[in-house]
């Protein structure tokens, strides 16, 4: 019974390392697919050069991307994961809600400048083309992270941090509008656009509109 149990353990212990090393491996391709839409563009992204990317035959890509528009899925998928961990790591990390925002807001700039095809990716109508259920998906993204933002507002006006005579729902919505056109901005100047100085600027003043 002994080498039995042993066994048992061993394959119980292995599972969790596999589904770990998966997801790795995913967010390893979507940031691979990440760095070509930036260095060769959109019309470059392809099953077959993303393999070459990672050093893979394309058929051990093929069983699990069909084609570019399942790579442009699992990009979008990692962007929401990261969204989502930005969140959670300030939760952690800071304990007022002012704070925790401010992080957010540097984790918002930090991930987007370390990925210049961010902006291409999430704000170009290319992007979404047809796909509706790319459209619908991005929207889900995009309101789930707004009412995560509106959550942490929401905690701070019952504290007595924040003004609590204005929306926690629009105030998020706000919020994300420090990142977008500057992102926008950004891209399209090449990188000329000072976004980080932008981020500073536009948040002492979104903090002053805020706080009581």
């Amino acid at each position: 019974m002994a080498p039995h149990k042993v066994k048992e353990n061993s394959q119980s212990r292995q599972a969790p390392q596999s589904t770990a090393g998966l997801e790795g491996r995913r967010a390893q391709i979507a940031e691979a697919a990440l760095r070509i839409v930036n260095h060769e563009g959109l019309k470059s992204l392809s099953v077959a050069r993303l393999a070459q990317e990672l050093g893979l035959v394309p058929s051990a890509l093929y069983r699990h991307y069909a084609n570019k528009d399942a790579i442009l899925d699992a990009v979008l998928e990692l962007v929401a994961e990261r969204l989502a961990e930005h969140v959670e790591r300030v939760r952690r990390e800071h304990f007022s809600s002012l704070a925790r925002l401010d992080a957010l807001l540097a984790h918002h700039v930090f991930f987007i400048t370390s990925h210049q095809a961010l902006p291409r990716i999430l704000f170009s109508e290319e992007i979404i083309g047809d796909a509706e259920r790319r459209r619908v998906r991005l929207g889900e993204i995009i309101h789930a992270h707004v009412m995560r933002i509106a959550a942490i507002i929401e905690e701070g006006q019952q504290e007595g941090e924040l003004r609590s005579d204005v929306s926690a729902e629009a105030a998020a919505v706000m919020f994300l509008g420090i990142v977008q056109p500057a992102a926008i901005l950004w891209h399209v100047s090449g990188g000329r656009f000072d976004f980080s100085e932008h981020a500073r600027t536009a948040w002492k003043l979104y903090r002053q509109c805020l706080k009581l």
